[in-house]
């Protein structure tokens, strides 16, 4: 009796001090104009910050899976979200016209913003935010209408002239911006998010130009180490304040 009593207890130990587990969730969220999203939310099973990643425009959500597994491994909470009318979200997309999906975006980022802050174990007081090209240039937009957001990714996507301004206004909010020289898509993106970056007084701001026609994601493919080394930014950034 005293051995099984033992042996119980020994296992409930272990199970007590075992790491939570991840768990990824997909769920549904309802934009202003009553178009439903889809976004796949992912817990580390812990309390800790928290990433909103959203994809380029020739992609969909399911583009920042190496990077949210490893962002979640490390303790964070990530949101990945389809922009209307790409992945598996309804909407026009791009068939309404860039302009119309950048301006009906801005509120499908509000909502999935405050979807990740409201979720358990989320700390509100570290949020960053990120995404590439058309997702770089929506969530440049979201630290100047939010407060808690102190990390801010843009991957080829240039920041509008009022995320320019509030990056250089706020030293608490650190920027990681990367852009390819010879960009194909978005001509002289490089310097553009580079320009914003050296106007931030945070310290650990940090722009990477690279050599090279690419756009986006395809930049951590050609670039080695690239892709680490970004992990290792945000991983830093949002876990040390």
């Amino acid at each position: 009796m005293k051995a099984t009593a033992f042996v119980a207890a020994a296992l409930l130990t272990l199970i007590m001090a075992a790491p939570a587990t991840a768990q990824a969730t997909d769920v549904d969220l309802k934009a202003p104009d009553g178009v439903t999203l889809k976004a796949t939310y992912t817990s580390p099973g812990r309390p800790g910050p928290a990433m909103l990643l959203i994809h380029q425009c020739n992609m969909d959500r399911s583009s920042w899976t190496g990077i949210s597994s490893q962002l979640v491994d490390a303790g964070l909470h990530v949101l990945t979200m389809d922009l209307r009318g790409f992945g598996d979200s309804e909407g026009e997309g791009m068939s309404g016209g860039f302009p119309n999906l950048l301006a009906k975006s801005a509120g499908d980022l509000d909502r999935a913003l405050a979807y990740l802050v409201g979720q358990t174990g989320v700390d509100g007081s570290r949020i960053g935010v990120g995404g590439a090209s058309c997702g770089a240039m929506l969530t440049g937009d979201l630290p100047t209408r939010h407060s808690g957001i102190t990390t801010l990714m843009l991957l080829s996507g240039p920041p509008s002239e009022a995320a320019i301004a509030h990056i250089a206004a706020t030293p608490a909010l650190g920027v990681f911006g990367a852009g390819a020289e010879d960009d194909q898509v978005i001509a002289g993106v490089a310097n553009t998010i580079k320009g914003a970056v050296d106007g931030s007084k945070n310290p650990r701001s940090t722009a990477k130009v690279f050599p090279g026609t690419e756009h986006g994601l395809p930049m951590f493919e050609a670039n080695a180490g690239f892709e680490s080394e970004l992990v290792a930014w945000l991983k830093t950034q949002l876990l040390s304040n």
